[in-house]
């Protein structure tokens, strides 16, 4: 919890940080403009528009998700965790297919239509950021289309991470069989508000954790601060929980409830450790 919460505020304060540069800079570039109608306008031009050039260099920097992985990575590394810390990827790769293909400048609101990815495509792409060196990625939730049984059953096949069933299993226990028969992925997101009750919810547990699969509770966006689902994570001993960054009411109250259940059991606490997957 510790190492999740210092991680997440020193990215935060990054990401803030570089913000800030670029208001800076857009008041900067107004200021160059005024400038220009006083004497002595071209030194002070010369020193304002350096500066302002590179802050757009730093800003034209973050443009890609390797480069938004560098922040990550840079916030793990600055907090000391280099070893201690994996990244996972939630993809929601159904938001931006198109057909057969993948747009990944789908939310760029200047896109050229050059960067459509087809399915290989991002195979080879999930494949360099689970095996290089740079980036410790072992978790990559939907990498495909929920209706992309082929490259999703391909990629799991490879074995090189977690791959996690969301929108692709929607917590039904149908298309978990399903899932399960085609090798289509090895962890299932257990939504609970998607099956419906606790009950059912268990059965889908018991259902991945059958076939060796892991299992991740996880929280909805527009969640209240009910924290039932620490709970249930602790008992169905999950191992994994995604609850969302360490910030706002909402989120607190689940890892809040998880500290009071560590302190409770005392002990019996069994932390996962490299089981993590598996426990």
């Amino acid at each position: 919890m510790q190492m999740g919460s210092e991680t997440y505020h020193h990215l935060k304060g990054r990401l803030l940080l570089l913000r800030n540069m670029v208001h800076m800079g857009a008041m900067l570039v107004k200021m160059v403009a005024l400038l220009q109608t006083f004497p002595g306008k071209f030194f002070l031009h010369i020193d304002i528009s350096l500066f302002c050039v590179h802050l757009v260099i730093l800003v034209l920097c973050i443009c890609s998700f390797r480069e938004g992985l560098d922040l990550v990575k840079e916030a793990i590394s600055r907090t000391g965790y280099n070893e201690k810390i994996k990244i996972g990827i939630d993809v929601s790769a159904t938001d931006f297919c198109i057909g057969t293909k993948y747009d990944l400048d789908y939310k760029s609101p200047n896109k050229s239509g050059q960067n459509f990815k087809s399915g290989e495509d991002m195979i080879e792409l999930y494949k360099e950021l689970c095996t290089v060196v740079d980036y410790p990625v072992v978790y990559i939730e939907d990498p495909f289309d929920k209706e992309d049984w082929e490259h999703v059953k391909y990629f799991s096949g490879l074995g090189i991470c977690q791959v996690v069933g969301g929108d692709l299993l929607m917590s039904n226990p149908k298309r978990i069989e399903k899932a399960i028969q085609e090798s289509a992925c090895n962890a299932l997101l257990l939504k609970v508000n998607q099956i419906g009750t606790v009950t059912e919810a268990i059965e889908v547990v018991k259902l991945a954790k059958d076939v060796h699969w892991g299992v991740v509770i996880s929280h909805r966006c527009g969640e209240t601060e009910d924290s039932f689902i620490a709970d249930l994570s602790v008992g169905l001993s999950t191992g994994q929980i995604k609850a969302g960054a360490p910030c706002r009411g909402e989120r607190l109250a689940k890892y809040n409830q998880l500290l009071r259940i560590e302190e409770e059991l005392g002990d019996q606490a069994v932390y996962a450790g490299d089981d993590w997957r598996m426990s």
